[in-house]
């Protein structure tokens, strides 16, 4: 699940760079923290909804965890729109956010004691 959510953002991402460019510049104007924060909550919901359905985890995630993981894509991409990675770069990075995500979700989601 994690992966093809990762999989999803980065193509959606880079099906229009020149789109997601300009809404990461404009996210700090006037009104943009408000509308990131109404993305943000329903992106985190989404994704906590998802988990909830997943067969092989121990506990749920809290909010926290999924903000963070899904602050990391998200700062991520944005770094690579902005400074024009290739095709290949975008690949690879890919493949590290996938790993990145399922990693720290595996370890968020385990009882600790």
């Amino acid at each position: 699940m994690i992966r093809e959510m990762v999989e999803a953002f980065v193509d959606a991402t880079m099906q229009r760079a020149d789109i997601s460019v300009a809404l990461y510049r404009v996210a700090a104007d006037v009104g943009g923290p408000a509308l990131v924060e109404q993305v943000n909550q329903r992106t985190r919901k989404a994704v906590e909804t998802m988990l909830e359905t997943a067969p092989d985890i121990k506990s749920p995630p809290d909010k926290f965890a999924i903000e963070i993981m899904l602050s990391a894509m998200g700062g991520a991409m944005r770094s690579l729109l902005e400074s024009g990675a290739s095709p290949a770069t975008v690949r690879k990075a890919r493949e590290q956010l996938a790993l990145l995500c399922q990693s720290y979700m595996a370890a968020a989601t385990e009882k600790r004691i």
